[in-house]
């Protein structure tokens, strides 16, 4: 009995001497799948972090070559505006300097044609030819009466004139911008008696009637602005502007 009890310890013993290594085993295995299991896990997440920053990148890139194509065609649409402009900018240039030596060419063939002298010359007055004397043909304020000096400058006028019986002047008077005081006069009648005085002297002096017509603009095309006196005396003013009837050497740009 004694005998049988030790050979059952030593065969329970001996079981157990088995068994506790394959537990242990089992365990390690459990222990190290779980760690696989979870390299795996982070590898996996890492790769989708890899690619979503890959996409990133490429999208970029494509971004910032779609970018620099549209900053180079913006620049190529710059640089041809800028071309342009320059081309307008000379083309305009141009037209100025022709337009100035046109203008000049008229003037000398007036001049030349009309035999002005240095009392006499033509200019250009907002577009318009006008024949200006050494001394302009000024009034006082409210006044259509011809001074000592303006009566000198109508005699050379009037002496070109006969000179060139071909020449046909439109006499212009102007006014400032001061109201003709009383009623039933303004500055309409006051511009047209001023050239109406300068005409009717001219015809005194020999110039046929033929050569001359009257107008009168009243204040409506000042000289320089009405704002002070000095300036309010220039706009009274008689204006000589050569007729188209005069020739063909009024034709411009043609």
């Amino acid at each position: 009995m004694r005998m049988n009890l030790t050979l059952r310890l030593l065969t329970i013993l001996m079981v157990v001497a088995v068994a506790l290594p394959s537990c242990v085993s089992k365990k390690k295995f459990q222990q190290l799948q779980d760690e696989k299991t979870a390299i795996a896990n982070s590898l996996a997440e890492s790769q989708k972090q890899i690619n979503n920053l890959e996409g990133q990148v490429t999208t970029l890139q494509s971004d910032m070559a779609s970018q620099k194509s549209k900053f180079e065609s913006d620049i190529n649409g710059l640089r041809k505006d800028v071309d342009s402009a320059k081309m307008e900018a000379d083309k305009a240039r141009k037209a100025a300097a022709d337009r100035d030596a046109e203008l000049a060419r008229i003037k000398k063939e007036i001049k030349d044609a009309f035999g002005l002298g240095s009392d006499v010359a033509v200019t250009n007055q907002n577009g318009e030819m006008v024949v200006t004397l050494a001394e302009p043909v000024s009034y006082a304020s409210g006044s259509a009466s011809l001074n000592r000096k303006s009566r000198k400058s109508v005699e050379a006028l009037a002496k070109t004139m006969k000179n060139n019986p071909s020449m046909h002047l439109l006499i212009e008077g102007h006014a400032d911008s001061d109201k003709y005081p009383g009623s039933g006069y303004n500055n309409w009648d006051l511009s047209v008696d001023r050239s109406m005085n300068v005409v009717k002297r001219l015809i005194r002096l020999g110039v046929k009637p033929e050569q001359l017509t009257v107008a009168g603009r009243g204040d409506s095309t000042p000289a320089v602005p009405n704002s002070n006196k000095t300036n309010k005396a220039k706009n009274r003013r008689i204006e000589a502007k050569p007729s188209p009837k005069t020739g063909p050497i009024y034709q411009i740009g043609n």
